[in-house]
């Protein structure tokens, strides 16, 4: 009867150590190779879900309502008020947005009290920063809308009315401005836009 060749520990230890690092190795190289398989499925995957979150923001249904009161009676936006929301403040460039009663949100927010003092004085430096871009002498009248954004101050988008009265046509005296003025927590104004209403494309 043969015997078996003996081996020792030493000798097992060190072949099964060379066997494993191999293994590993090839492991990370195949690995490595279907890494950039992985990544595009990885994005296409990401794409795919954006893509549907979108579409579930702008779904909407009446039953949702309830969800959006809060306990002190006043209401986040409903979904179908956000989609509108959005949508007029690209259309108009955050002069047309409609206000919505009942809810509280932070962002951009349609006013409606046109009567506030500091309010009125940037309607007014809007105005006068027109007249000597343009040679002109019009005159605040009222506002008709504003929306306004908070931070650090107050970011005024104000559609109001002024009159020319040097202009003989009585029509032709009353013109609809646009003014994008900020108006600062110590009562600083800077007008960065003023100009005339552009007509409906």
């Amino acid at each position: 009867m043969s015997e078996c060749p003996s081996v020792s520990c030493g000798e097992v230890s060190t072949n099964s150590s060379e066997e494993k690092t191999l293994k590993l190795e090839s492991d990370k190289f195949a690995l490595c190779q279907k890494l950039p398989e992985i990544e595009k499925r990885k994005e296409v995957r990401e794409e795919t879900e954006e893509e549907e979150r979108r579409r579930r923001v702008y779904e909407y249904t009446s039953g949702e309502d309830d969800d959006y009161v809060r306990p002190d009676g006043t209401r986040r936006r409903t979904r179908e008020e956000w989609a509108l929301y959005y949508k007029q403040i690209k259309e108009s460039e955050g002069f047309d947005v409609d206000p919505f009663p009942g809810t509280f949100e932070f962002g951009l927010t349609a006013l409606t009290n046109f009567e506030e003092e500091g309010l009125i004085k940037c309607a007014k430096q809007a105005i006068e920063h027109f007249n000597k871009e343009n040679n002109t002498s019009y005159e605040f009248v009222k506002i008709e809308k504003t929306t306004c954004i908070v931070a650090a101050g107050y970011w005024y988008n104000i559609t109001f009315l002024a009159n020319n009265y040097k202009v003989d046509d009585v029509e032709a005296r009353t013109q609809t401005f646009q003014a994008k003025v900020w108006y600062g927590l110590r009562g600083d104004i800077s007008v960065s836009l003023c100009r005339l209403k552009p007509a409906p494309s």
